[in-house]
């Protein structure tokens, strides 16, 4: 069985714009002119459910009650957070829900035909049948949400193996490629829907405190750097450490790719090299490869120097 949700609204665009760009569901489908009806569908991929908004030439006839909610289950609150930001950003305040319950579970907001739509955490529990997540738990950890926060907090560091992302968890270090390495796998681990992603961006001084001398005196106004971070849905999350900030670099990025845990280490590196040198050679960049990767190499130390 299936669960589709249908409404009549008096205006398609700023609703598809708010469950979208803001709630973080995707377009599924639509149709236009159906014996007058147009209508979209939205949800997310492979999932059991959809909602259903509708226009016609007659305006709806329902108004919205306090305690008509659609509500949506986060895996972590790093989510939930991440929506209430896109909304205030948006102008969409969070308000009081009727039911205490609610208040005392969830967020609530307002939807622009004026019904409400709570957002609470359900964050799932760990499997203690596979390897990494029987490894997590041993450490106290029990479930997704209290993985992230945990990963996240953990001091930035290089492993001593780069293929072994236990080591994260033993090591209680590592670096953005390990630390969403691991996440990635005990995320497959636990069937939960996660994207790891290799971002190029464009490393400067605006975005990358404490190598604009560095960069200065190479006469380049930038570096490709290759980053690691998860993506959940269509939105892009770092769990490096507690004060990374995604959107710093995603206005940005020249290039995403969708990698496996395993290529983090070996495949990261020469994918980075490779794009560097396709670089130098479409920019016409007046450096070679090894004196730009020199050069990157130097401010990641300016950058390192910087947060001592």
């Amino acid at each position: 069985m299936k669960l589709r949700v249908a409404r009549h609204t008096k205006n398609l665009s700023p609703m598809i714009g708010f469950y979208t760009e803001v709630i973080g569901l995707e377009h599924l489908g639509g149709f236009e002119n159906h014996d007058r009806y147009d209508g979209v569908f939205l949800g997310l991929p492979n999932e059991n459910w959809e909602i259903e908004f509708t226009v016609s030439d007659e305006l709806p006839g329902h108004t919205p009650d306090e305690d008509d909610l659609l509500v949506f289950y986060f895996n972590s609150r790093f989510e939930m957070e991440a929506v209430i930001k896109r909304a205030i950003n948006n102008g969409i305040l969070p308000i009081k829900a009727k039911n205490p319950y609610w208040n005392k579970n969830g967020m609530t907001l307002p939807d622009p035909d004026g019904f409400l739509v709570t957002l609470a955490l359900r964050s799932p529990k760990l499997d203690s049948d596979k390897l990494l997540s029987k490894q997590a738990i041993s450490s106290g950890i029990q479930d997704w949400d209290s993985l992230l926060d945990h990963v996240r907090n953990l001091p930035y560091g290089r492993n001593a193996n780069r293929h072994d992302l236990s080591l994260v968890l033993s090591e209680a270090k590592g670096s953005c490629s390990s630390k969403h390495a691991l996440l990635k796998a005990i995320a497959d681990e636990s069937g939960i829907d996660a994207k790891l992603v290799i971002g190029i961006y464009k490393m400067n001084r605006e975005n990358t405190r404490g190598i604009g001398k560095t960069l200065e005196n190479s006469g380049l106004e930038y570096v490709p750097e290759a980053h690691c971070y998860l993506k959940f849905g269509q939105h892009r999350y770092d769990f490096t450490n507690p004060h990374s900030d995604i959107s710093k670099i995603e206005t940005d990025l020249l290039e995403e790719i969708e990698i496996t845990p395993s290529q983090v280490a070996d495949f990261k590196v020469q994918y980075h090299k490779n794009f560097i040198k396709k670089w130098i050679s479409d920019e016409k960049i007046a450096l070679n490869f090894d004196a730009v990767w020199q050069l990157r190499e130097r401010c990641i130390e300016a950058l390192s120097e910087n947060k001592s």
